[in-house]
């Protein structure tokens, strides 16, 4: 992609988006901006926060926007406030990310550096695909999800809106995993999971 770009948020996924930004185009302009005032006085890879999303009305009016966000939930409401102001949303994908020619990626999803997603994959609206994690074909992942480095997904694997799948833990074949479900870090597993849950263990369990 070419042409100007804003980030919104400042913190650590923040960077992360930032440096894929520039690994594809090392000339991009960037500017950051974070809701949170005491981001005024922070720096990312060398850009400075410009300002809060008040920035956005006056300046910049055909310049997408992609999501630093690593929240779940304030990811997507960003992102549903962005679309009702009528903001282009950009979707990331670091190029060192392998995506296979028939995966579908909603709008303003972040592939992150190794990360994999084949063979009629399906990325919701937002999504973090993070450093080294895989998605195997026909699996569909909701709006909002984050799955953490080293994450392997098996085929046909469903996750639900806004459930975090915790670093390193590896989902079985066809299993679905409800929305705001949190996965421990390293889990397994191997049975499907309910809406709201939370679960960690090998296998995976209740907590």
């Amino acid at each position: 992609m070419s042409g100007d770009l804003i980030i919104m948020g400042s913190g650590g996924h923040a960077k992360v988006v930032l440096e894929a930004v520039l690994a594809s185009s090392p000339d991009r302009r960037v500017t950051v901006l974070d809701d949170d005032p005491i981001a005024a006085e922070r720096s990312l890879l060398g850009v400075k926060v410009s300002g809060t999303r008040d920035w956005l009305s006056e300046n910049a009016p055909d310049a997408p926007v992609a999501l630093g966000i690593g929240e779940n939930a304030a990811r997507l409401d960003l992102l549903d406030w962005l679309v009702a102001q009528g903001r282009a949303i950009e979707t990331v994908i670091h190029p060192s990310a392998i995506v296979g020619a028939t995966v579908e990626i909603g709008d303003g999803a972040f592939l992150a550096a190794g990360s994999i997603a084949i063979a009629d994959a399906t990325i919701g609206r937002g999504a973090i695909l993070n450093t080294g994690c895989s998605v195997d074909h026909d699996c569909v992942i909701g709006d909002g999800v984050h799955l953490g480095p080293g994450v392997r997904l098996c085929g046909n694997v469903r996750v639900g809106t806004r459930s975090l799948i915790g670093v390193g833990s590896a989902i079985r074949p066809r299993v679905t995993i409800g929305s705001n479900v949190v996965v421990g870090a390293g889990s397994a597993v191997v049975a499907d999971i309910p809406d709201g849950s939370v679960v960690a263990g090998c296998p995976a369990r209740r907590l």
